[in-house]
């Protein structure tokens, strides 16, 4: 059986791919399957894609491509045909996206045609022989669709044979409110497939919520509900993942609630699975889910899920009491007082954990593949029986207009898209890594090219090769140890050796580094951290930190009056030598790049903090993890030359330390309208003090935490004091003066 899934862009990121690409690769298990996009932005989708599945393109709109079309007249003129009501779909279609998708839809040879939005369901409905079954997908829901898409849904669907949703509730909404005489309406889940990571723990004190942040997912309803958790458990933190326009308010609100430190703002992950895995408990706090793919992605890695209970998706999904907890109230005291319920009680979190891994298994790729499969033989078969007069008439004069309009080279050539050898970087309970190239089982070739990989310090251009061998299970696999490889602080590139070609970048695939969340220190020893992390292009890196005595920052409060600091003492001279606070102004100079700073810009990390940007830029914009560091760390330590205020700092018996900078010492030293002062402890007495020690937080599994771990403005006098951590997790104040009015 061939099928065939209509999508806007493949090239893209969003929930509509994603579960198109989850069902298409177990579809492909049994059957001819092939995606045909209709746009085509970039060289390589943004979700691998089975190796069986075949990809088409309709209109390239990449410039540098021989078959670019975005000069085409045809594709500046707005579509007649996309559904207008799907304001989003028909800005991204065309005239020429409707004749290339006449052409194509006329002389399909497919059993089964799915649509996956309603821009692409009129197509479907318009230009759809009767040669296959006619089907739409629905991913919103029909009271989330304006006034004038439920017009043009309800003049488009009765050409359907089939309209598929996500939920059971959304599908009884649509046969209450728009009965079809012939279109079948039935409720399919969407699929989520076994993650390649094993299941949560759920032994770190974490919270974590992801999806798109947008107004319809609550996210300052779950926020405010942390702060009651953190009040009676200041132990756990808040991770939340994602983009989107809600961000900046979000980053307020967290401000206001005083929950810097604990609610973390992470950014956009993918893939996501790894992320759930360092969970405990997962949260959702929508006002509505058409279906909730976050809640099967984390219950198939073993978190139970607080939820809302919105609808339509969380009810049919969770089982309550048994593998989750749905919240009928949304309010913060409601949702608060359920994660308090799974985090005071770890028999019950672990037993849902359980179930939850269990009760997941029926969202699996091939469970849904055959929900699909029955459509077919079901449905074609009611569509015989319905007669072919009608049929036959529209169908003819569809397929007629569509090959007079498009001459048949306009379909494009089916494309195969190879899906790269998957990379697995797991950080190990003993501190070191096993990095594992593998591919699936379906696919041709070795399980990978490289006989080594080659590990290459930015700054230095030191380079390592550690041998690859093979595991029992096929994957190549290379193991880094703490005690056989020395690596000296920095970044460090992960590259691929293969024979007689050149080395390249290994892709960064899972980075499974929970081992990290709960990261210990030795208090003993020299500090030496290995944190391995995706690049902003994908690749794999290892921010390594090495220091022989080190203040590991814990806690960090900024309140009006000044900065608090809590913290361990690592490797510090025994006796516990009395240990002084040293607030160190930056010099404001720019030291020369080094020659091998790999993908680095020709600055400093930090020179941002010099350059003082505007407040709404702040000093993350300059900045990311993928650039080399090592100048910056010049500027970090800068031999502590600049004006120094000297505090007073408490070492404790337990290893622990505490330490305070009133800001208005800041303001009483202030030389300048913006000043950076790096935090340093100096141990041992007045007369015989020891070399200083850079303030940072290394022990976790956060490479880089200037845009998430964020603390806001302070105003003092006519400044505005922050403490922030620079490219190299280090802390630091800025001062500078207030926006201008």
């Amino acid at each position: 059986m061939k099928i065939v899934f209509l999508i806007q862009n493949l090239y893209g990121i969003g929930g509509t791919i994603r579960s198109t690409v989850n069902l298409t690769a177990a579809l492909a298990e049994r059957h001819e399957v092939e995606i045909v996009s209709i746009l085509r932005t970039a060289d390589q989708p943004s979700f691998d894609i089975d190796a069986r599945v075949t990809v088409r393109d309709l209109v390239d709109l990449r410039e540098s491509s021989p078959d670019f079309a975005g000069a085409d007249p045809r594709q500046a003129q707005p579509s007649e045909d996309a559904a207008k009501g799907d304001t989003r779909g028909h800005y991204h279609c065309s005239l020429l996206t409707d004749e290339r998708m006449a052409a194509y839809l006329a002389e399909c040879d497919a059993d089964m045609v799915i649509a996956t939005r309603p821009a692409l369901l009129a197509y479907l409905a318009k230009y759809g022989t009767r040669r296959y079954l006619k089907v739409g997908q629905e991913h919103w829901i029909h009271n989330g669709h304006s006034e004038r898409l439920r017009a043009d849904l309800r003049e488009l669907c009765p050409e359907l044979d089939v309209l598929v949703t996500v939920s059971e509730g959304d599908a009884e909404v649509y046969r209450t409110k728009m009965p079809f005489t012939d279109t079948a309406v039935v409720s399919i889940p969407n699929s989520v497939p076994q993650p390649k990571v094993g299941p949560s723990t759920l032994d770190t004190k974490t919270i974590v919520a992801a999806g798109r942040l947008i107004t319809v997912k609550r996210y300052p309803l779950l926020i405010e509900a942390f702060a009651k958790v953190a009040a009676e458990r200041p132990d756990w933190r808040l991770r939340l993942y994602g983009k989107g326009p809600e961000a900046p308010h979000l980053q307020q609100v967290i401000d206001d609630l005083g929950l810097n430190g604990r609610a973390l703002m992470m950014g956009p992950r993918s893939p996501i699975e790894t992320e759930w895995a360092k969970g405990s408990i997962a949260a959702v706090s929508s006002r509505l889910e058409s279906f909730g793919m976050t809640i099967v992605e984390a219950m198939r890695c073993g978190v139970p899920v607080v939820s809302v209970d919105c609808p339509y998706g969380p009810g049919e999904i969770i089982s309550h009491g048994n593998d989750g907890l749905l919240v009928p109230e949304a309010t913060p005291s409601a949702l608060a007082d359920a994660l308090l319920r799974l985090i005071e009680d770890e028999p019950l979190r672990r037993a849902m954990g359980a179930a939850a891994l269990r009760n997941a298994q029926r969202f699996d790729p091939a469970e849904i593949a055959l929900r699909y499969e029955r459509l077919v033989a079901e449905h074609t078969q009611a569509r015989r029986a319905r007669g072919l007069a009608r049929l036959r008439d529209l169908g003819t004069r569809t397929i007629a207009g569509a090959r007079s309009l498009v001459p048949r080279k306009a379909a494009a050539q089916p494309i195969r898209v190879q899906a790269p050898a998957t990379t697995h970087c797991l950080v190990r309970q003993d501190g070191g890594l096993t990095i594992r190239l593998l591919r699936e089982p379906w696919a041709t070739g070795a399980p990978a090219t490289a006989n080594a990989l080659a590990l290459r310090h930015r700054g230095t251009a030191t380079t390592i090769e550690v041998p690859l061998v093979r595991a029992e299970d096929g994957a190549m696999e290379a193991r880094l140890d703490r005690g056989a490889h020395r690596l000296a602080e920095g970044r460090w590139d992960v590259y691929q050796v293969r024979p007689g070609k050149r080395r390249r970048r290994l892709p960064a695939g899972l980075v499974d580094s929970r081992a990290l969340v709960n990261a210990f220190p030795d208090l003993r020893r020299p500090l030496e951290t290995w944190t391995p992390y995706a690049t902003d292009t994908g690749e794999l890196s290892l921010a390594v930190r090495a220091r022989t005595m080190h203040a590991e920052v814990t806690d960090v409060v900024s309140a009006s009056t000044g900065l608090t600091v809590h913290g361990l003492l690592i490797n510090l001279p025994e006796g516990r030598p009395p240990i002084t606070l040293l607030a160190v102004r930056r010099a404001a100079r720019r030291a020369a790049p080094s020659p091998d700073q790999g993908d680095a810009t020709a600055s400093s990390l930090d020179q941002d903090e010099l350059t003082a940007p505007p407040l709404d830029q702040d000093e993350e914009t300059a900045a990311s993890p993928d650039q080399d560091e090592e100048t910056a760390a010049s500027l970090d330590q800068d031999d502590v030359t600049g004006a120094q205020i000297a505090l007073r700092a408490q070492a404790h018996l337990d290893g622990r330390f505490s330490c305070s900078v009133p800001y208005q010492r800041l303001m009483e030293a202030r030389s300048h309208s913006h000043e950076v002062w790096d935090l340093y402890l100096r141990p041992g007495e007045e007369g015989q003090e020891g070399e200083p020690i850079r303030l940072g937080r290394f022990c976790d599994d956060i490479a880089e935490r200037k845009g998430v771990e964020r603390y806001p403005y302070q105003p003092v006098e006519d400044a505005l004091i922050r403490p922030f951590y620079t490219a190299g997790n280090e802390l630091s104040v800025r001062v500078t003066p207030p926006p201008a009015e």
